[in-house]
């Protein structure tokens, strides 16, 4: 029988996304370079997209989290900086550094039509060595896109409340993507143990209550899973007064329900009930 008198279910995360985006390109070894500075956008496009073709994944994942370590103070300045001087972007701009084998810098390439590209790929110039790749004329990159607009005029998902008949039903509907998300949980548990890339953050969704029965289902960011814990910190908790947003909580694995691994471009990986609730209407 349930005894929850009040229920808020939030369609999580899509408030977590941010005003600009970073996409990583990595590993593609260039041959043919043409151009410095400013390049169309296809070229610049089309350099980046060869780098998925790379067999050695291992590696070029290990450079990738060299490679946004060193360029990262320049770049979240640089998109600061550019976000409020440029409009809105319909496509990402791709932004190119082609490295020596020794770490200097030999070529940068930027979307030349692409205002925000323009703009972060100036203030990257002065970034003229980076760690020592794998090989010679190694490719890594970024696209950049600004979004601050379409952000602002975006409306914020609500939470709702429903009673017991509804809480049941609403349990029943996410059931077989509470289990998909158990069931993938330990693989995403692994990634992060293991390190994710700079500017990736892993939350995982838990059940709250209060003394008085009532319940919220409210994301933690994690910090440290340890002996079957997870500490963190809490999202928006709108409702339970005996919870608030940024407070750090720890609670055992078995009573998560959702996991979410969000990237700095804003896609999230996982979150199959989030996903699922973005349809759900409540009855």
């Amino acid at each position: 029988m349930l005894r929850k008198r009040s229920v808020c279910l939030t369609k999580p995360l899509r408030r977590l996304y941010l005003t600009f985006a970073v996409i990583l390109y990595s590993g593609f070894n260039a041959v043919a370079l043409t151009q410095a500075g400013p390049a169309p956008a296809k070229e610049v496009e089309a350099l980046l997209k060869q780098s998925s073709d790379k067999p050695n994944r291992k590696q070029v994942r290990q450079y990738e989290d060299k490679f946004l370590k060193a360029i990262d103070p320049t770049l979240l300045a640089a998109m600061t900086i550019c976000t409020s001087k440029t409009p809105d972007t319909v496509e990402p701009g791709a932004i190119a550094f082609i490295i020596g084998a020794d770490g200097r810098v030999k070529r940068l390439l930027w979307s030349a039509d692409i205002p925000m590209a323009e703009c972060v790929g100036e203030k990257l110039r002065s970034i003229t060595t980076l760690p020592r790749p794998p090989e010679d004329n190694w490719v890594d990159g970024v696209g950049v896109a600004n979004h601050s607009q379409a952000e602002k005029n975006t409306a914020v998902d609500k939470p709702f409340k429903g009673n017991a008949e509804q809480t049941a039903k609403y349990d029943a509907a996410i059931a077989p993507y509470v289990a998909k998300a158990r069931a993938t949980y330990p693989a995403a548990k692994a990634r992060f143990l293991a390190g994710l890339p700079a500017g990736y953050s892993f939350w995982v969704r838990v059940r709250l209550f209060d003394p008085n029965g009532h319940r919220e289902d409210s994301f933690m960011t994690v910090q440290k899973i340890n002996g079957g814990k997870i500490t963190g910190v809490l999202g928006p908790v709108d409702i339970l007064h005996s919870y608030k947003r940024g407070q750090t909580i720890t609670v055992n694995e078995r009573n998560i329900d959702n996991w979410v691994i969000l990237r700095p471009d804003g896609i999230e990986e996982g979150n199959y009930v989030g996903k699922f609730m973005d349809h759900y209407k409540l009855h």
